[in-house]
């Protein structure tokens, strides 16, 4: 009986990896903030690295510990109302929404849809992207540790 899973296994791995499409999303690549925030101290963000999207960021009471990361793999994304895109992870939309709309170079708005019993509660965050360079020390280690290919030197 264990032959045959080792067999899938053998195919599973020799089997050639599927490239992920290409995700377009109408913002360029790189580490976003809200747009309250100063890049060299920020402590919280979202990373886009072509691919991903989720939040990068240090907890505790003075940002001392982390850094943590949810960054999910985004496998789907296509045009809604307003000039939003809206992105899927996991092949699967629920009920809820993750939006982006670029406001210009380096300027986005980050729209959330969320099910709540009186209907759907919407939270809009206006962004800013940091250049890599911009960002603390600290902050780019987060980075070159969790998107390396968003650390430019």
């Amino acid at each position: 009986m264990r032959g045959w899973i080792w067999a899938l296994a053998a195919i599973a791995i020799s089997a050639p990896a599927m490239a992920q499409p290409a995700i377009k999303l109408p913002i360029a690549k790189g580490f976003w903030t809200n747009d309250n925030q100063k890049c060299a101290t920020v402590r919280y963000g979202y990373i886009f690295d072509g691919t991903r999207w989720g939040s990068l960021y240090y907890y505790g009471p003075t940002g001392n510990l982390g850094p943590a990361a949810e960054l999910r793999p985004i496998t789907q994304t296509r045009a809604v109302e307003d000039g939003f895109t809206q992105m899927q992870f996991g092949g699967y939309d629920g009920a809820g929404y993750f939006r982006m709309k670029s406001l210009g170079t380096d300027r986005a708005l980050y729209r959330v849809g969320a099910p709540f019993r009186e209907g759907m509660q919407v939270t809009n965050e206006p962004l800013i992207r940091c250049d890599f360079k911009a960002l603390s020390p600290k902050m780019q280690a987060a980075v070159r540790r969790h998107a390396p290919g968003l650390a430019v030197r």
